[in-house]
């Protein structure tokens, strides 16, 4: 799926939402397709990661798992199905960041907000929550996420500021963290993290 039919899909999405009068849907997306939207890489992937479903409780945004009503579910699977990508292209996977992390307190608030019609809202994470999620899965499965670092031309600051939020999320993970920042050019900050344990 490149990004040309992953937003024609999202605008068919928003019309059958639309369409069928169906409860307004808030949603935030990482992976790829993320990534594609902002811009920092070239490649195509089989889904659009949905990292949650945005609800306001008592004036306060947050962001629940990405678990969808059945009416939602039907809607996805209608379009999956008119465009040849079946059920599973806005994929709820990424629910395992809700179990494996604490996600930044910000990251609704720094997404990008993109309307697919009246009743459709895709909030794209921003670039820095994308490093984030980017090193944490480079150092839990290893690509495509550490090739998607590469083409992102992490700064060091980012590196820097993803490696300590992987490390709040698991101190154990410093060796994986700093192979990983090595692999894609953070040599020195690999060295720092690596003396500073």
């Amino acid at each position: 799926m490149d990004l040309v039919k992953a937003e024609d899909m999202l605008r068919a999405l928003g019309k059958v939402l639309d369409f069928q009068d169906l409860e307004p849907v808030d949603i935030v997306i990482c992976g790829a397709m993320a990534l594609l939207m902002r811009g920092m890489v070239n490649r195509s992937t089989r889904d659009i990661d949905s990292l949650g479903l945005v609800e306001e409780r008592k004036g306060v945004m947050i962001l629940r798992k990405p678990l969808f009503s059945a009416e939602l579910r039907a809607a996805v699977e209608r379009v999956g199905n008119l465009y040849g990508e079946g059920k599973n292209w806005l994929s709820s996977a990424a629910i395992v960041l809700h179990e494996d992390t604490v996600l930044p307190p910000d990251i609704i608030t720094e997404s990008e907000a993109r309307k697919f019609g009246e009743r459709l809202t895709v909030r794209v994470c921003s670039r820095q929550h994308l490093v984030f999620l980017k090193l944490w899965g480079a150092i839990n499965r290893g690509e495509p996420d550490i090739g998607d670092l590469r083409d992102m031309g992490v700064s060091e600051r980012e590196a820097r500021e993803a490696a300590a939020w992987c490390l709040d999320q698991d101190p154990d993970a410093l060796p994986r963290i700093v192979t990983v920042l090595e692999v894609i050019g953070h040599g020195e900050t690999a060295r720092r993290l690596g003396k500073g344990a």
